[in-house]
């Protein structure tokens, strides 16, 4: 997807110095005497409530984009708007999809438990989303990024909400509900383990000194999967993309020597289990893997540095979609669809 250009140094900061202006009750040319920007961001770095939940909304944005199923993507917030009659509030965005289907989201992110802590909604909350969903003729929908779990949940508000006007949103239930899918969302499963090998340049030292430490220079990399190094050059952006991003962390590095010296390394990403029943195991979503990548590419030393990182979204998108047919590397997707049954039944 490509984004429209703007050119928010002159005109969104003339935009910027407006609102300012009108809060302050200023004329544009004396803003500076009462309001500093640099203040203001600093001040903004240390709300980390805020800051997560304003990176979460600029991720909701990426993984869409970068599952492709989506034709257009708008901030809805973006703006405030004039409105008679009860309240209104702007969901964060407007998404309108390949298949036709258009919605308003609502995005949340969440650290906690997901089997312990829903994500709620108040009744004067969701009045003013409703109501301004309704006034623009298209459904609303909640997104929810389950950190914990690194899953993202889409669910429509008619299916959660309660007779009181409110809703209180449980991971089992949301992911039963999820149309995710509709925004291109699938769950991906490999054979493991995937095998990333470092290989050590030959004519750079290697060997490990006195402290235990080895400096080496990479020569060359190699990827592995069922026993079989990877050829395909889609197949290791493929195994790449699922080692780093997926929720199978690499454990500790293997090292393999050459007499004194390091010949080569593998970092090695497995599940912490095995089901002996069948070839496959589920390493994660595309959804989670993106939202994995965009974080690392905004975090450095344990804090958020960026709101959004420098790649497009074409380029953070995984390396395969639908029609991937894996030589070595072979792959299994599923696209989850809503379940309105329920899952356990009461025994009367």
């Amino acid at each position: 997807m490509k984004r429209v250009s703007r050119q928010p140094t002159r005109l969104g900061a003339i935009d910027f110095a407006a609102e300012i202006g009108h809060e302050l009750n200023l004329p544009l040319d004396r803003i500076g005497e009462q309001f500093s920007f640099d203040a203001a961001t600093k001040l903004g770095l240390k709300d980390m409530r805020m800051l997560i939940g304003r990176r979460a909304e600029r991720m909701f944005e990426y993984v869409v984009a970068s599952l492709g199923h989506a034709e257009l993507i708008q901030q809805e917030d973006a703006a405030a708007p004039l409105y008679a009659g009860a309240e209104v509030q702007a969901p964060d965005y407007f998404v309108a999809l390949k298949s036709g289907e258009r919605y308003f989201v609502e995005v949340k992110h969440t650290c906690a438990d997901p089997a312990r802590a829903p994500v709620s909604f108040s009744k004067n909350y969701l009045a003013r989303l409703k109501r301004y969903a309704h006034l623009k003729g298209h459904s609303l929908t909640i997104a929810v990024y389950w950190r914990a779990v690194n899953q993202w949940t889409v669910n429509k508000v008619e299916d959660f909400e309660t007779a009181n006007g409110t809703i209180n949103l449980r991971f089992p239930d949301a992911l039963k509900m999820s149309i995710a899918g509709d925004f291109g969302d699938r769950m991906i499963g490999v054979v493991p383990p995937l095998i990333c090998r470092l290989h050590a340049m030959p004519d750079y030292p290697s060997t490990i000194d006195q402290n235990g430490v080895a400096n080496f220079l990479i020569g060359a990399i190699n990827f592995f999967c069922e026993g079989q190094e990877i050829l395909s050059d889609l197949e290791k952006q493929v195994a790449f993309y699922l080692i780093f991003h997926s929720r199978w962390d690499p454990v500790d590095p293997v090292a393999t020597m050459d007499r004194d010296r390091v010949d080569y390394i593998d970092l090695i990403a497995q599940p912490p289990e095995r089901n002996e029943e069948q070839e496959f195991e589920l390493i994660g979503s595309t959804a989670g893997m993106v939202s994995r990548h965009f974080e690392w590419l905004t975090t450095a030393d344990e804090r958020i540095v960026r709101l959004t990182p420098q790649l497009t979204p074409a380029q953070m998108a995984p390396a395969f979609d639908e029609s991937y047919r894996g030589q070595v590397l072979r792959m299994w997707q599923f696209e989850l669809r809503p379940n309105p049954e329920p899952l356990i039944r009461k025994v009367v």
